[in-house]
């Protein structure tokens, strides 16, 4: 049986975000954690790599270089996936001496970080980590208050990603692990296994105006497209005027 999930229009935005976002923040009551050794940052930059929604050939390329780096196997670098998401930074950095504490950095600053990332990956539009520091560096010689590094406006937007990515599980397939996985909006985890496994729809309205042959506005056209999962293949692209979502709702 093929399984065949729509998607929400690729231009809304998830409302709920910034509610995580805030609540995050709370629970963490603006304390950072201490710095990372060398070795634990190299293991989050690969974690982070391999977790990044990418194609089957992509995701084998990066576990190969994944393990050149760590000077491991690529089975042993799975396993260190696999420990990330069941535990976190205790997977990379394990329990470190309570002498250590934490520390913190400016309210305002740390506030300015999460906003800037948040309200930099809104719809289609995307941020990194790297602009971000950037910005908080302007924004730090602004108020004439500390900068702080690179690596702790990293660990600052860290928890906020992780719980991003777990709450949104971003319908846009993905390889986690060795598995590719995508989840649906009733929020059920399905396994793409092969081509015309399972099948995702989008219907937006296309960035494109239309007129008729006297000049006068028609108005945004909208866009339907059906891809497989697995392949990314395009079995199936519309445009037309008529809004086709009404259909499920009657239904």
């Amino acid at each position: 049986m093929i399984n065949v999930n729509s998607s929400p229009s690729s231009s809304s935005v998830d409302g709920s975000q910034e509610t995580a976002f805030s609540q995050c923040l709370d629970q963490e009551n603006n304390v950072i954690p201490s710095e990372l050794s060398d070795e634990a940052q190299l293991k989050l930059e690969v974690i982070q790599a391999l977790l990044e929604p990418c194609d089957r050939a992509t995701y084998g390329q990066r576990l190969r270089e994944a393990a050149e780096k760590l000077g491991k196997s690529k089975r042993t670098i799975q396993r260190l996936v696999k420990k990330w998401e069941e535990e976190g930074l205790e997977a990379i950095a394990p329990t470190q001496r309570a002498d250590k504490g934490n520390f913190r950095i400016e309210e305002e600053l740390q506030k300015f970080i999460i906003k800037t990332y948040e309200n930099g990956n809104k719809g289609s539009r995307r941020v990194t980590r790297k602009q971000v520091y950037l910005r908080t560096k302007a924004k730090a010689e602004e108020l004439g208050i500390n900068l702080p590094s690179h690596m702790t406006v990293y660990r600052i937007l860290q928890p906020f990603i992780e719980k991003q990515q777990k709450k949104k599980s971003i319908r846009s397939p993905g390889w986690r692990g060795s598995q590719l996985s995508v989840k649906t909006r009733a929020g059920q985890d399905l396994s793409v296994e092969y081509s015309n496994h399972v099948w995702q729809c989008d219907h937006t309205r296309a960035d494109i105006l239309l007129v008729d042959k006297y000049g006068e506005l028609l108005g945004r056209p909208w866009l339907t497209t059906v891809i497989d999962t697995y392949s990314r293949c395009i079995m199936c692209l519309t445009l037309r005027e008529l809004d086709i979502s009404f259909l499920r709702r009657r239904n």
